[in-house]
């Protein structure tokens, strides 16, 4: 179901009493099946509380409080006002709807997913990956864990979805779990804006960590080998200023 919703307040002041006065309207369009089932909402509250309103399924105004009786009783025995409450199910709802429909309804964003590694707090599990999907609309997603091809179920957490507040949204999908060399980690992600599942794969030897150690490795390497070439030509220089005098052999008196 969709929803768009139109909020209108009114804040009255009053100088002989010390309380001020809130008086809203809010008007709400429900589309069930795109704009086959249209469900118009006008409601009226007072001090944030609703006394009175229209219905489309019902095609009438209803009072919730005291204080709204008298105006759907009022409104009820208009034919006008009736006709013209009704009539706002097409003339508002359905108009409204194919205007935002390309920016509102049609309207994707591919998600980006990153993995991240971090060590967890709990000694079971030594290890926890981290699956960032965000930058997607709409809201509605899959995120899925798989260990060496297999689907995980156990320790795997999600934090709710969050929105960006650019009309997109993000969701992180935890997963704890021993890791060994050569497991093949994959995060998979469905959603409408893709024309099929998104993969990433993270492998321990491709970690941070990982290349961090590796990196680490060459660079050792690397200095060794500057270090190696330095002392080489150290020796060579020196080498080329010693001179060597020949040595002669005295023949023996016969």
């Amino acid at each position: 179901m969709v929803s768009l919703s139109l909020l209108s307040v009114l804040t009255v002041l009053s100088t002989s009493h010390p309380d001020d006065f809130v008086y809203q309207f809010r008007g709400q369009c429900y589309y069930r099946n795109g704009t086959e089932d249209i469900q118009l909402l006008k409601r009226w509250f007072y001090n944030r509380e609703e006394y009175v309103y229209f219905d489309s399924d019902r095609g009438i105004y209803i009072a919730k409080t005291e204080l709204g009786r008298p105006d759907a009783k009022y409104w009820n025995s208009q034919p006008d006002v009736l006709a013209e409450a009704r009539a706002a199910v097409d003339r508002v709802c359905r108009h409204n709807y194919q205007i935002y429909k390309p920016a509102a309804i049609d309207r994707k964003s591919e998600p980006r997913i990153k993995i991240i590694y971090a060590q967890a707090t709990d000694q079971e599990y030594e290890e926890i990956l981290t699956c960032f999907v965000g930058s997607f609309f709409p809201p509605m997603i899959k995120v899925t864990w798989l260990k060496n091809g297999v689907e995980e179920s156990e320790k795997v957490t999600s934090t709710e979805l969050l929105n960006d507040g650019d009309w997109t949204y993000q969701i992180h999908v935890n997963l704890e779990t021993t890791i060994q060399h050569g497991d093949v980690f994959t995060c998979r992600v469905e959603h409408s804006s893709l024309t099929a599942p998104a993969k990433v794969q993270w492998k321990p030897e491709t970690s941070d960590s990982a290349r961090s150690k590796m990196l680490t490795g060459i660079v050792g390497f690397v200095l060794g080998l500057v270090f190696f070439i330095i002392g080489l030509l150290v020796y060579l220089r020196n080498t080329k200023g010693i001179r060597f005098l020949p040595v002669t052999q005295n023949n023996p008196i016969s």
